[in-house]
């Protein structure tokens, strides 16, 4: 049961991370779009504009948006503080770990 909770609780992971990573994606195709872009510094073709390819950018912000929600969790149980559904599943997590041993 307590590996059936991992397992779950892993997949429920992966999928939050998957939907914030697309979230983010489209967020950032967004900006992309309506966003300035950077002008050439070459004098020769002023009309020339560059910008760090999508999957770069998005992989960057995915990345800060990651190590963020993990600071953020981090900082939360140092201070005493859980997400609800964090602290039911550690709870089950606890209570199976408890039941088995």
């Amino acid at each position: 049961q307590l590996k059936q909770l991992l397992v779950e609780t892993e997949k429920l992971s992966a999928e939050v991370l998957g939907l914030r990573g697309r979230s983010a994606q489209l967020q950032l195709q967004l900006e992309v779009r309506t966003g300035p872009s950077v002008t050439s510094c070459h004098s020769e073709s002023p009309s020339v504009t560059l910008t760090l390819p999508v999957p770069l950018q998005v992989q960057q912000k995915q990345h800060r948006d990651t190590v963020a929600v993990y600071r953020s969790h981090l900082l939360q149980a140092a201070q005493g503080f859980m997400d609800e559904g964090v602290h039911t599943a550690l709870l089950r997590i606890l209570r199976a770990e408890a039941g088995v041993g």
